[in-house]
């Protein structure tokens, strides 16, 4: 019998990704520490975590692939990153991934600042504004602080 993860006790699974561009890999390390500990405060199973530390302008990012991959294979329900930007910078590649999650129907959750608010500065805030009615999770984002 196929049960729907609404009808079960369901710990959500949720991917890691922490970024940055300094060089300085204690600084992608302490945002992922930041990450585990609010997932396991919120009751989150890590199944997978990334870590880079790459130029913006990078396209080679292992880190990032091995996530998308886990959302198009279905691994996943939730992704967590400190704040949006630690996919990317640029308005273009931030829509691809965005639009990735969403296919894949995957949370996005951000943990220092509010996802509307960083939305809004990228000029997308519109992905919130078509929410259906009746949905807790807008087109399959939502921020932890919501």
């Amino acid at each position: 019998m196929e049960r729907k993860k609404e009808d079960v006790l369901f710990f959500p699974r949720v991917w890691l990704y922490a970024r940055t561009g300094s060089g300085h890999r204690s600084v992608a390390e302490q945002q992922l520490a930041e990450l585990r500990e609010w997932a396991n405060c919120n009751g989150y199973c890590i199944v997978g975590q990334s870590c880079e530390c790459t130029k913006d302008n990078s396209f080679w990012r292992p880190g990032l692939f091995s996530m998308l991959r886990a959302v198009r294979r279905g691994d996943v329900d939730a992704v967590a990153v400190t704040r949006l930007s630690r996919f990317a910078r640029k308005r273009s590649k931030l829509c691809k991934i965005l639009a990735e999650l969403q296919a894949s129907d995957v949370t996005l959750i951000t943990t220092d600042v509010s996802l509307r608010y960083q939305l809004y500065l990228y000029g997308l805030d519109c992905v919130i504004a078509d929410c259906p009615k009746g949905r807790n999770r807008c087109a399959g984002i939502h921020t932890a602080d919501a």
